[in-house]
């Protein structure tokens, strides 16, 4: 990625056709988003605006022939989140905003992506009724929870994407900087305190706000990983420690998400880095 950003980063054109070839692969779209939200990040909301254009036209053409908008709504978030983070410094913000983004891109896809949303609420049903017919759900259940899951999905995208972006130019211009920014990823009080009243109000209204629940996990998983990411780096733990928790994360998902999620809550409140450097220096 480090040769692939320094080949961006030449000129313009460099990053204006690495972009919008990029945009053209169908394996290679996250690519265009990363070399829009890098040269944001490193030249300014103006640089970046021109080549968030000229990659919106690939992705326009396979918006219109396929009807997904999702790779569009993906690169328009992370341009923004890119544009604050140039301008706020600050990832919990960046990580606030990602909620918002993908809300609002999600209503977007529910309005404009109807059949493709309708096709994939059918799979899931006839998939939950090959397994077993006692976990059959209505369609309107099956449609909340897809969009919930796809609502979380893109936060997580653009929040990846962005990181990668970051981690970039760190390497080209600021060697270690990213590591150190991601290591005190930290939500304040106010903003989990926030968070938990948005997801008890979802559940308790799982009707109306229940698909929203997934997405707002996003920011406490993402500060949990930049606390544990810490611990390793402070404890100069192996490379095999960091592939053990995301290998835990994909293979017991069900019991390391709430526990990563819980982990957050506490740092938040209790500040667990600077607890265990006291204790460290005791």
């Amino acid at each position: 990625m480090r040769a692939l950003a320094e080949f961006v980063m030449r000129s313009r054109t460099h990053a204006i056709g690495t972009s919008m070839v990029a945009a053209f692969l169908p394996l290679l779209g996250w690519l265009s988003t990363v070399v829009v939200a890098l040269v944001c990040l490193r030249q300014g909301v103006a640089a970046g605006s021109l080549i968030l254009l000229w990659t919106f036209l690939p992705i326009g053409i396979g918006l219109y022939v396929v009807g997904d908008p999702s790779p569009a709504l993906a690169l328009v978030g992370t341009f923004l989140m890119a544009a604050m983070l140039r301008q706020a410094m600050s990832w919990e913000l960046v990580l606030i905003a990602c909620v918002i983004f993908s809300a609002m891109g999600t209503i977007v896809f529910e309005l404009t992506a109807a059949g493709i949303l309708e096709k994939f609420v059918e799979y899931y049903l006839e998939y939950l009724g090959r397994v077993d017919a006692s976990l059959a759900v209505s369609p309107q259940e099956a449609k909340n929870l897809l969009l919930g899951f796809f609502s979380m999905g893109q936060a997580f995208a653009m929040v990846v994407m962005l990181i990668i972006a970051r981690w970039c130019q760190s390497a080209l211009y600021n060697p270690g900087g990213f590591r150190k920014e991601f290591h005190q990823l930290r939500l304040s009080p106010v903003v989990s305190a926030v968070i938990v009243a948005g997801m008890l109000a979802c559940y308790v209204f799982s009707d109306q706000l229940g698909r929203w629940l997934p997405l707002l996990t996003v920011p406490l998983i993402l500060a949990a990983l930049g606390l544990v990411h810490w611990v390793f780096a402070s404890r100069n733990m192996s490379k095999s420690w960091v592939a053990a928790l995301y290998a835990g994360l994909i293979m017991l998902f069900q019991l390391v998400y709430p526990f990563l999620a819980s982990l957050a809550l506490m740092d938040s409140w209790f500040n667990v880095r600077n607890r265990l450097q006291t204790i460290q220096k005791d």
